[in-house]
């Protein structure tokens, strides 16, 4: 079974556990009996990002399975060559671990999560690695059942094809300029909206050419960011030292954001 790993931690003084998330079973959690300390079956296997081609085996509790033997299908190193890179990836495991359920099958999540990953190794710039990232969060919505409105008003039903400007809200899709406004909803140029909703739609291998401009990622990463915490309910710190780091130290808060 292949599985992405996405935590580890430490259990006494040799093992560790890991949380993986796998196409046929999503999260799970894995003892590595000895791992700290094996140099033969875990030397340079068990790392954060890896994807593992992995022997499991049952215990006694249904909710944890012991690693037998991995190896190692794709170590995306170039992340490990930039330290913004590497950031940018963070929340594409931090979602994964935070905001799916312990052994439910995603369709779609791990292939989504290794394409961005893929994807993130080979930015050079924040723009595309920042479209890589809002793809990503987008596209999670929706495979995990949380998927914006983007065609009409969420108050009135107004279809966006009538509106001239829109307004994206924490409640789950667009706005349109003739309904109340309210304090936690965030300009949206139609442009975004459209990017938004290609990231839901398109086929999985032309999601690579799809890119925002410069000037529209700081208004999709600091939306993005917002409704997730609303989903899963507390702070995401891998998504903001990502947003930081790909808006920049000294960008200026988006307009008409929500400040926390």
């Amino acid at each position: 079974m292949d599985g992405l790993v996405l935590r580890l931690r430490s259990l006494g003084e040799s093992d560790l556990m890991l949380d993986v998330f796998t196409s046929s079973m999503g999260r799970m959690t894995a003892l590595a009996k000895g791992g700290k300390r094996s140099k033969q079956r875990f030397f340079g296997v068990l790392l954060a990002g890896h994807l593992l081609e992995m022997n499991l085996e049952a215990t006694k509790s249904p909710d944890l399975w012991r690693l037998g033997s991995a190896r190692v299908r794709a170590s995306h190193l170039g992340l490990r060559l930039d330290y913004r890179r590497l950031l940018a990836a963070g929340p594409v495991l931090e979602l994964l671990l935070r905001a799916t359920p312990l052994q439910a099958p995603q369709t779609g999540a791990l292939e989504l999560a290794l394409a961005t990953l893929a994807r993130l190794e080979q930015g050079g710039d924040p723009t595309e690695m920042g479209s890589a990232v809002a793809i990503f969060l987008a596209r999670l919505l929706d495979l995990l059942g949380y998927g914006l409105n983007l065609q009409a008003c969420l108050h009135c039903g107004r279809p966006v094809e009538q509106m001239k400007s829109l307004r994206l809200t924490l409640g789950g899709g667009v706005v349109c300029p003739a309904c109340p406004a309210g304090h936690r909803e965030h300009s949206a140029p139609p442009g975004l909206v459209k990017f938004l909703a290609a990231a839901r739609s398109m086929e999985p291998r032309s999601l690579a050419r799809l890119r925002l401009p410069a000037s529209q990622l700081p208004l999709a990463l600091g939306f993005l960011a917002d409704f997730w915490r609303e989903v899963v309910g507390h702070d995401l710190p891998s998504l903001g030292l990502a947003l930081r780091s790909l808006r920049g130290r000294s960008a200026a808060p988006a307009a008409n954001s929500p400040r926390r």
